[in-house]
């Protein structure tokens, strides 16, 4: 708040992008009225939860992911290490851009318009599934930009958090826009697409406990494998006091 113009280019830079996406979407469906078989105000529905997970990622998951390859290389993460809470903790939840958690609160917007122009109201189940399924999507996020970053444990001069962040764009869209295998990939192996098509599904579309399921499940594989990840990479370290 000191340095009002940075405050008020952060809070810009937290709302354009999302505003670009929407603005993309509503360009789409001038031109017609069913995209893969979504329908407009489906289309939002999905668009504000891909607002609200950015808006999470960008507030407390990119922050600390993108500098962690320098402070590998450096031994400066030593720091997070040596602190009294668990590594990946520390590493990972350690630094934090609030303010761009104006795109969430404008996913909120978006979500609500969405759900309003739908045909019928969605039910408590449905309701009750898009959250948890929405806490997957940010659970999901959190363990894959930490098995990238976790790459530099073993390959210290490549900075893969500008490739990653470009590639959570995939998920604006639905899963069906794409082809297969493309659409197998994206859903299921690197669920860039599905973590957001999922749980967009399970409030605007037929809802399938199934996909409920499969859902936790693949969060907990993804969590999984990027705290394995995360403990191998840490016995590889050589820190600044090693």
């Amino acid at each position: 708040m000191a340095h009002r113009v940075n405050f008020a280019f952060d809070i810009a830079q937290s709302l354009v992008g999302i505003l670009a996406v929407l603005a993309t979407t509503l360009a789409i469906y001038y031109q017609t009225d069913m995209l893969a078989g979504w329908s407009k105000p489906q289309a939002l529905v999905l668009v504000g939860i891909y607002s609200i997970v950015a808006g999470v990622r960008s507030a407390f998951i990119d922050p600390s992911m993108t500098r962690m390859v320098s402070t590998i290389r450096d031994g400066s993460l030593d720091d997070a290490l040596l602190q009294p809470a668990p590594s990946w903790f520390t590493v990972s939840c350690r630094e934090h851009a609030p303010f761009a958690l104006g795109q969430a609160i404008l996913g909120a917007g978006i979500l609500i318009a969405g759900v309003s122009g739908l045909p019928s109201p969605p039910g408590l189940a449905n309701v009750l599934a898009t959250i948890v399924l929405t806490g997957c999507a940010v659970a999901i996020s959190w363990a894959f930009s930490l098995a990238v970053a976790c790459l530099g444990f073993w390959f210290a001069r490549f900075e893969l958090g500008p490739l990653t962040a470009s590639l959570w764009d995939v998920g604006r869209y639905p899963a069906e826009v794409y082809r297969q295998p493309v659409r197998t990939i994206v859903t299921y192996l690197v669920p860039l697409a599905g973590m957001i098509t999922v749980p967009a599904s399970a409030l605007a579309r037929t809802f399938a406990w199934y996909a409920l399921v499969s859902g936790l499940a693949l969060t907990a594989c993804f969590v999984f494998l990027a705290m394995l990840l995360f403990r191998q990479g840490v016995k590889r370290y050589t820190g600044a006091t090693s």
